[in-house]
């Protein structure tokens, strides 16, 4: 690392270098869990640096291989030649070609580990890395195939994180939902952080039963939200870091959250109307429940597989596009530029159209590496590129978009984590204006109720990372 490098860091970030690389010592996992802006991926990299980490496996979302590739020809360009980027299309003999070198940096997306029969993981299993960078850790909070191919099955310890001397995880939102989120990293990591009356270990039920409210289903445990966030939080004090924005960032200016009312049907009435027959009676039973049932009932059956929950979702989606349309246009007559995010490819594809004035950059999953770079760099430098427009799963994470200062969620994320990462493309180190976030919704429909779910379930989540205000998610 460069004495040019180290100049141009903050205190904040030198001081997270220090702690990652000061813990590394003493634990084999620790977790950079600073809110999203904060430079993670500068932080991760330099320590690895430091540590004179040779052979380092990067795992990430898709969508952000080429953002770790472009930071380490910036910060660390003595590593270039060492990058071998796995993407769509790689053969896994380049792979094994790359192993056999004395150093290397491989990154991988998430996505190669979907398959349970990953040959990739394999591979990799069976070789030996001096540091494993998981970006995103909270993509790892379930039993999905990429979880038990990195952190193996039940905590058998045969995962790809057995390969690596030290871990570094990374995450602005490592428990999106509840604590029990973390049970993953802690049952791999540190199950020694926490023990029952016994001196052993948690289970996942002891885990849940301490640390999450859930209630158990004939389908199994539902959760519904996080208790005892205080003691969790001194129980892994050692290994898991979270500074706030504007704790390190004094200089970065405000973030204002707001809900928006659209101008469209008013009516609970009218607004069923607009939708197609198949769909209203399934619509008119979803708006009574989300007026007379709880919060976490209302979120179950929004989560729920059914798809005909996701046909209103959908339909309700369609129905924002011209009120959002009109609103944009009454905004930027006033804004320079403004970012949009929805959940369905069709909504997006409307909006694009209605906003062709606009000149508007568009990132969704079907976006090519190539094409997410260009959009991201149109929009920041395009003057006439005034609208992004992404997906929130495929937007939400991994790129900066500090060009705008109006963020505004069309149709939000049912994981209030997510709907946080998306404002955070905005307000972010490099933001130089107060960031307006706002949700868009369409009176008199779900959109309200929904609004609140999402406000008490981020609420909880900054309880646990140790936030004290809510303003940062809605």
């Amino acid at each position: 690392m460069s004495a040019a490098a180290l100049s141009l860091l903050r205190d904040y970030q030198a001081q997270g270098i220090a702690w990652l690389c000061t813990q590394l010592q003493d634990h084999r996992a620790v977790l950079l869990a600073d809110e999203m802006g904060l430079g993670k991926t500068l932080q991760a990299l330099l320590a690895a640096a430091q540590r004179d980490a040779r052979r380092v496996l990067i795992v990430c979302p898709a969508g952000a291989r080429r953002v770790w590739l472009n930071e380490i020809k910036r910060w660390l360009p003595s590593w270039a030649d060492r990058i071998v980027l796995v993407e769509p299309g790689y053969k896994l003999t380049d792979i094994k070609t790359c192993l056999d070198r004395q150093t290397f940096v491989l990154i991988v997306g998430y996505d190669e580990f979907s398959d349970r029969t990953s040959q990739l993981a394999h591979h990799l299993r069976a070789r030996r890395f001096d540091l494993l960078i998981c970006d995103e850790a909270h993509y790892l909070k379930n039993q999905s195939n990429r979880t038990q191919a990195l952190y193996g099955h039940r905590g058998s310890g045969r995962g790809v994180q057995s390969a690596a001397a030290k871990v570094i995880l990374l995450s602005g939102t490592p428990t999106p939902n509840h604590a029990g989120e973390l049970w993953q990293h802690y049952r791999t990591f540190w199950p020694e952080a926490v023990k029952n009356t016994a001196g052993r270990s948690l289970s996942q039920i002891e885990f849940e039963d301490r640390f999450t409210r859930y209630r158990d289903t004939p389908f199994g445990r539902q959760m519904t939200g996080s208790k005892n966030q205080t003691i969790l939080r001194h129980a892994l004090r050692d290994k898991i870091l979270r500074r706030r924005k504007d704790e390190v960032l004094t200089e970065l200016p405000p973030l204002i959250l707001q809900d928006i009312p659209l101008a469209g049907p008013g009516q609970p009435a009218s607004w069923l109307s607009g939708l197609k027959p198949e769909t209203r009676a399934l619509a008119a039973k979803l708006h009574y429940a989300a007026e007379h049932t709880s919060d976490d009932e209302l979120l179950k059956t929004l989560r729920s597989p059914d798809t005909a929950v996701a046909t209103v979702r959908r339909e309700l989606g369609l129905m924002k596009v011209q009120p959002t349309i009109r609103w944009v246009e009454e905004r930027l007559a006033s804004a320079n530029k403004i970012l949009l995010f929805a959940w369905h490819h069709e909504v997006i594809d409307q909006l694009a159209r209605g906003l062709a004035e606009f000149a508007p950059a568009v990132i969704t999953g079907k976006s090519t590496p190539n094409a997410r770079a260009l959009a991201v760099q149109d929009f920041q430098s395009n003057p006439g590129t005034r609208v992004f427009i992404g997906q929130i799963l495929a937007a939400g994470t991994a790129i900066t978009l500090t060009a705008a200062s109006e963020v505004a969620i069309v149709e939000p994320s049912w994981v209030p984590g997510e709907n946080v990462q998306a404002i955070a493309r905005a307000h972010r180190l490099g933001q130089r204006d107060t960031v307006l976030g706002s949700f868009l919704y369409l009176p008199g429909t779900l959109d309200e109720r929904i609004m609140r779910v999402f406000r008490r379930k981020a609420a909880e989540i900054s309880e646990l990372q140790g936030d004290t205000e809510d303003a940062s998610a809605a």
